[in-house]
């Protein structure tokens, strides 16, 4: 009977990958869920680029927003493009929109807010992935995590429990103040990104001693 139930629960998760437009990616059995990233925040670029690869994403197709670097940096004014792109049906071809944010101004959360508003209502999914437990570039990073914990907009918090991406064993380092614990009163599902697949075990048991459930992982490795 146990192992029915564990079936029917690993069936229910999710198993995504992040599929690089500057590297090939493959991605493993049974993907339920593919995320074209670019590391562009600013939505032409990123829709741009993303489109080369968006035919052979698998499962669900989700577009990637943001990046650790100054191309995925966010500012108020790339924030307000993309609130316009997604009115407008610009990201129609996707299933969902992940926001990868890591670096940006202080005080966007409320803009934030607006774009996954905005995503809801156009019948996007909506997945916030961090570097670790928060934005390690952006200054009010703490207070954002708080909010967007609280925010019945977003689907999914996807952690990220590595650093370079080359990682033989998760890092569960926290960032910015915000602590594991944080994330167990989140309304979003909690699905890690992490290195490898086979790092998930890991990554759920180490997480549930904080009282937090995952859902599923996002892979980064190729």
């Amino acid at each position: 009977m146990s192992s029915e139930v564990e079936t029917v629960q690993e069936m229910s998760l999710i198993k995504g990958y992040w599929d690089k437009t500057y590297s090939p990616s493959h991605p493993f059995n049974h993907s339920t869920l593919g995320i074209a990233f670019s590391g562009w925040a600013k939505p032409d670029q990123a829709l741009s680029d993303s489109a080369k690869i968006k035919d052979r994403l698998v499962g669900h197709k989700y577009i990637s927003l943001g990046g650790g670097n100054s191309n995925g940096s966010f500012t108020q004014e790339i924030l307000h493009s993309i609130i316009t792109h997604i009115k407008n049906g610009k990201f129609s071809d996707y299933k969902g929109i992940a926001f990868d944010i890591e670096e940006g101004e202080a005080n966007l959360t409320s803009h934030f807010q607006q774009a996954f508003a905005a995503a809801k209502n156009k019948n996007l999914k909506v997945l916030v992935t961090t570097s670790h437990s928060a934005p390690y570039g952006i200054s009010d990073a703490q207070t954002m995590i708080e909010t967007f914990i609280k925010n019945g907009n977003i689907d999914y918090l996807s952690p990220q429990l590595y650093t370079s991406g080359t990682e033989t064993e998760n890092d569960f380092t926290t960032s910015q103040g915000v602590s594991w614990k944080d994330y167990a009163h989140s309304k979003a599902a909690i699905v890690p990104s992490i290195v490898q697949a086979n790092m998930y075990h890991d990554a759920k048991n180490r997480l549930s001693r904080y009282g937090v459930t995952t859902s599923g992982f996002i892979q980064w490795a190729n």
